[in-house]
């Protein structure tokens, strides 16, 4: 598998569904679109950005070992243990939570993915299966924010 445009092409298609969603203003599927609290906002990213330091601390570790204060957490998600697992299913779970609300296809698609990366990160699958688990979280996970996910209400 050709790992450069692999990545390259999750990320164009999660800025392309990032940019779309700022651009419109509103998720696309309004009628089945939730509101997502401030508290529930913060949790959905802060664990999706724990996410993305765990993967790219595997994937992408020249990259992160440059930045010093990173070091020593991208060598506890690479040695696989229990830190690591920590460090993988509790910003799963969070997001989970956080999108608990979301219509259930989607809710239940984020879930099956995001044990399907699990599993096949942990257990001994071949990289090109756990790369394909990683692609459905990363498109489910963009699609979600972009379609059904409507934003706090702002202070009056």
């Amino acid at each position: 598998m050709n790992q450069p445009f692999l990545w390259g092409g999750l990320l164009a298609f999660a800025v392309a569904a990032g940019i779309t969603r700022l651009v419109v203003g509103h998720p696309l599927l309004r009628h089945r679109s939730v509101r997502v609290g401030r508290v529930g906002a913060v949790v959905a990213i802060v664990g999706g950005l724990a996410l993305v330091f765990h993967c790219a601390a595997m994937f992408f570790a020249p990259w992160i070992d440059a930045v010093p204060f990173f070091v020593a957490p991208a060598t506890m998600v690479r040695d696989m243990g229990a830190g690591s697992q920590i460090a993988y299913w509790l910003p799963a779970a969070a997001l989970v939570v956080a999108w608990r609300r979301v219509w259930w296809p989607a809710l239940a698609a984020i879930v099956i993915a995001l044990v399907g990366v699990g599993v096949t990160m942990y257990w001994p699958y071949p990289l090109n299966v756990h790369l394909a688990w990683l692609t459905a979280v990363i498109i489910v996970g963009s699609l979600i924010p972009l379609l059904l996910l409507r934003g706090p209400r702002s202070a009056r």
